[in-house]
């Protein structure tokens, strides 16, 4: 009726303000959804929003400042939330950038300590919400770590790593330490790093791939004869925006 009533007023466009489903939430499955919108309808014509498809195409995709302080926010928001009520929040007024399907890892540190990491590398859900969910995964289920109690979260910094798509290599000559995250499987035994974990331990190169043997469950050495993959990472976290 809305909508049939502001063409006779002489409406030629329309703007989403908001729009958003349930199955942006990380909890729960997305089988049945629903839909929530807030749009604008007016005599204005507006011009297209960039397609994800565009955005993906022309490289467009790197996140600003702006992506990246909503992200943090936003995985900080959901553990806060679940801890009050055992819900978390859907991401809402986002960039489109943010909907684009990436593999990424959140980590939580307390006092510059590892607390939990935990990412997702396939690329088959939007950022923003596959943020949201790592969050709790991190917070929850890196069985390393005892769960994370509330009384914590305000002691934790919290850092994302965005990916890029993974390409199988060749050889190990391929790799550079600090650039690169590595992927390495063989037979049904996997694991990764992250391109910052050889800066951070300042490990060579072949200690590098022996410990990611490790890590495997496999034995040093194992990695002359795996399969490899390399990929690349946007990496920020809240203290490069205090």
């Amino acid at each position: 009726a809305a909508i049939c009533t502001a063409n006779e007023l002489g409406a030629k466009g329309a703007k989403i303000i908001s729009y958003c489903n349930s199955g942006y939430n990380p909890v729960g499955t997305t089988d049945r959804v629903v839909g929530y919108g807030a749009v604008a309808i007016s005599k204005k014509i507006y011009d297209e929003p960039a397609e994800i498809d565009t955005l993906i195409a022309d490289d467009s995709y790197q996140l600003n400042s702006s992506d990246k302080k909503f992200l943090l926010k936003f995985a900080r928001n959901t553990l806060e939330q679940y801890f009050k009520t055992q819900t978390v929040p859907i991401p809402r007024n986002m960039n489109q950038k943010l909907k684009i399907k990436r593999g990424a890892f959140v980590t939580l540190k307390k006092h510059g300590e590892l607390r939990g990491c935990i990412g997702h590398m396939s690329e088959d859900t939007p950022l923003c919400t596959l943020v949201g969910a790592m969050a709790l995964q991190s917070a929850f289920n890196d069985t390393r770590f005892r769960p994370l109690a509330e009384n914590e979260l305000e002691q934790i910094e919290i850092e994302i790593s965005v990916l890029t798509p993974y390409k199988k290599i060749k050889n190990a000559d391929e790799i550079v330490l600090g650039r690169d995250g590595v992927i390495i499987k063989k037979g049904n035994r996997q694991a990764v790093f992250l391109p910052q974990v050889a800066i951070e331990t300042g490990w060579s190169k072949e200690v590098f791939l022996d410990q990611l043997c490790f890590k495997a469950g496999l034995k040093a050495g194992d990695w002359k004869n795996a399969e490899l993959y390399t990929f690349q990472a946007d990496v920020f976290s809240e203290k490069d925006f205090d």
